[in-house]
């Protein structure tokens, strides 16, 4: 071979990684920008010096109700998004529809990808694949349930399933091999994120919970609340990194592993970072799956009777420095906007215990932060040059409670029935089974306590002298139906307690009915509850039950202090947080408050600015990467529901956000919108 041949395959070589290397970072064809999921793009038209002419291109209506999760993507000739069951089409320049496509099923939950020509979107009953010129529908791989984008190896697709990991021939569909995420009598879910690596031939996933959390034998954990390397070629897995062992709590690993490579002590690091609920960020050797800054096992106390499966150790995380943490503190935490709040919400606390990695108990409630991180869903993005990494997380309280109840409910109904004091003053609220019922945190925090047990926990004078006491804020469900943002919302905890029986409900004077309970209706009723106790709890003839729920003062507002949710900046080369603020405002009567929940997710553009959104103000807000400062802000139609993502088409660079709104408590606007930003010198 001649120096020339030997040297034009070396440039040509170079020139092929260049090219690799721009084209993720400059296009966006995946719903996380790229293959290494870090939402970056290295397009810088749009900088901090001329961002104040930063205005509406254009707004995309589907026309399709329900909040998208998806955020669009690139084909350098149309812009692709879905909602619903719907796929659609976008000119890019205009937002005019060029078509749509019409699914069985909901499609994209969270994210699409392209490849060679096609848009490949998840569904509840497998993978399509799409030609992005046409809408025309061209395979489809396997039938089960995918919320997240595949990933691409060579001649295969990846599927990332609910409960499972396939691989498929791209262009014959057939099965090439199956990876069940069900062991040790516990069924992760992947529902965040997954990536691939072209060098190590790795695809990356992250586990959630198994979504239960009573005590149970959990055995080592399973593949839940993991980072999980899995050979691409055959499905077995390399390596797994599991943050909590024997997860009671919710708190998930979320969000899209980020693939990158970091700079340490003149040494590249090959790395894979997630974060987590519980405020953690994972910065791991891609390799080999070891904490780049190491950790360390603490011990964890049997806390009481009810833990005896609950892991021993757990793992702590000093470095990278943690942007969230779970404890509740509950002599400083507990909201202290004013008086009235704080004593409403120490009040609902009143049962309540907190500690580290606390398991549940019938005992008493668990009040903690990190149900919804933490981070969340969205995940986090990297800026590949300063490799600095920008999290959302929320930082409000929850309620983790079980209680027991009866195996043999038709039993319990019966005695119920016979007793008519409870039937009249108690029933409607804590049902004719004892079971109660209670709001998700989509519409509220109402609750209205199960009471098979109650005669185990308390004798009779306790039960009596306290019955006041305890209903003193029985207005508040009246109050509860201004707050929800569903007119049926007091309808479906009704339904829950009367077990979907027709209440009028709507008539009701709650405050008579407890001022009418007399004591010798509460001596009857305590007689009752012995009984239930003699006949369930005496014989362990009951279950445990559990859930959690959001913690509210009166006004829906988080039960404990502000802010209720951050922007946070790491340094991963040191491992430091460089910045923390404030995400968003919400308002309190009068007063505005900085720091709110937030589930819409950021971006970086080659400019140094930070895309952010998913505030409850329905606002999209744009930051300088290296010190937090807000530089823009635009009102939108309602919340954005998805990390934003950028493009260049035509001489312009363009924003693009999904703001469809939220499902959660609080978040009151929605819409069907997709809207574009450009300069306005841009034309």
């Amino acid at each position: 071979m001649t120096r020339f041949a030997i040297f034009f395959l070396l440039f040509l070589n170079i020139n092929q990684n260049i090219y690799c290397q721009e084209h993720i970072s400059s296009s966006w064809y995946r719903s996380a920008a790229n293959d290494n999921s870090n939402k970056y793009i290295n397009i810088n038209q749009i900088s901090k010096n001329n961002i104040k002419n930063l205005e509406v291109a254009w707004t995309f209506h589907s026309g399709v109700k329900g909040v998208s999760e998806t955020t669009p993507i690139f084909t350098g000739k149309y812009l692709i998004t879905a909602s619903a069951n719907f796929l659609f089409a976008i000119e890019p320049q205009t937002g005019k529809e060029i078509w749509r496509v019409k699914f069985e099923t909901d499609v994209a939950k969270r994210g699409l990808a392209f490849f060679k020509g096609l848009v490949y979107l998840p569904s509840s009953s497998g993978v399509y694949s799409v030609d992005a010129s046409s809408g025309e529908i061209k395979k489809h791989y396997g039938n089960q349930q995918s919320l997240i984008p595949p990933v691409f190896s060579e001649n295969s697709i990846i599927t990332g399933n609910y409960t499972s990991v396939e691989s498929y021939n791209i262009e014959t569909g057939k099965l090439n091999w199956s990876l069940s995420l069900i062991k040790d009598n516990v069924t992760a879910r992947l529902w965040s994120g997954m990536s691939f690596d072209k060098e190590t031939g790795f695809v990356f996933i992250v586990t959630s919970n198994s979504g239960y959390i009573a005590d149970a034998d959990f055995k080592n954990g399973g593949l839940a609340n993991s980072v999980i390397a899995i050979d691409a070629k055959n499905g077995k897995i390399v390596w797994q990194f599991q943050e909590i062992k024997h997860d009671l709590w919710d708190l998930d690993i979320v969000g899209q592993p980020i693939i990158a490579n970091i700079q340490l002590a003149n040494k590249v690091v090959p790395s894979i970072i997630a974060v987590t609920k519980s405020g953690n960020t994972l910065f791991l050797n891609r390799k080999n799956g070891i904490l780049i800054y190491g950790g360390e096992l603490i011990n964890i106390p049997k806390y009481h009777d009810q833990s005896k499966f609950t892991a021993n150790q757990q793992l702590l995380i000093k470095t990278p420095e943690p942007f969230s943490n779970n404890y509740f503190n509950l002599n400083s935490d507990i909201t202290n906007i004013s008086v009235e709040k704080h004593e409403y919400v120490k009040f609902k606390l009143r049962h309540a215990r907190s500690d580290i990695f606390l398991p549940i108990s019938t005992h008493n409630d668990i009040v903690m932060f990190g149900l919804h991180g933490g981070a969340e869903w969205p995940g986090a993005a990297l800026d590949p040059n300063s490799s600095t990494l920008v999290v959302p997380s929320n930082k409000y309280p929850w309620v983790i409670r079980a209680y027991p109840f009866a195996n043999n409910e038709e039993k319990v109904k019966k005695m119920s029935m016979l007793n008519r004091p409870y039937m009249n003053k108690c029933a409607a609220c804590h049902g004719v089974d004892l079971k109660g019922g209670f709001l998700w945190e989509s519409y509220s925090d109402l609750y209205f306590p199960p009471l098979v047990d109650t005669a185990a926990r308390i004798n009779k004078n306790e039960f009596i002298s306290s019955f006041k006491n305890n209903h003193k804020y029985i207005n508040q469900i009246e109050k509860t139906k201004k707050l929800l943002p569903a007119s049926d919302g007091l309808k479906r905890i009704f339904d829950m307690v009367n077990n979907n029986k027709k209440i009028d409900y709507t008539n009701i004077n709650y405050q008579e009915v407890i001022n009418s309970v007399k004591e010798d209706d509460l001596d009857n009723i305590y007689m009752f509850l012995t009984e239930i106790k003699k006949e369930v709890i005496d014989k362990k003839e009951y279950s445990i039950k559990s859930f959690w729920q959001l913690l509210l003062d009166q006004d829906g507002m988080p039960g404990s202090n502000p802010p209720y949710g951050y922007l946070t900046a790491i340094d991963l080369i040191n491992g430091q947080i460089k910045w923390q603020k404030p995400f968003g405002t919400i308002k309190n009567n009068k007063q505005v408050i900085k720091g709110d929940m937030n589930h819409g997710g950021v971006m970086i553009t080659g400019s140094n600015v930070i895309f952010a959104g998913g505030t409850r103000d329905s606002i999209v807000r744009a930051f300088e990467l290296s010190s937090g400062e807000e530089i823009w802000k635009a009102s939108v139609p309602a919340s954005a529901s998805a990390p934003p993502m950028s493009y260049y088409y035509k001489g312009c660079q363009y924003i693009a956000y999904t703001v469809t709104g939220g499902i959660f408590v609080g978040y009151k606007k929605q819409s069907d919108a997709t809207v574009a930003f450009k300069l306005n010198s841009c034309n």
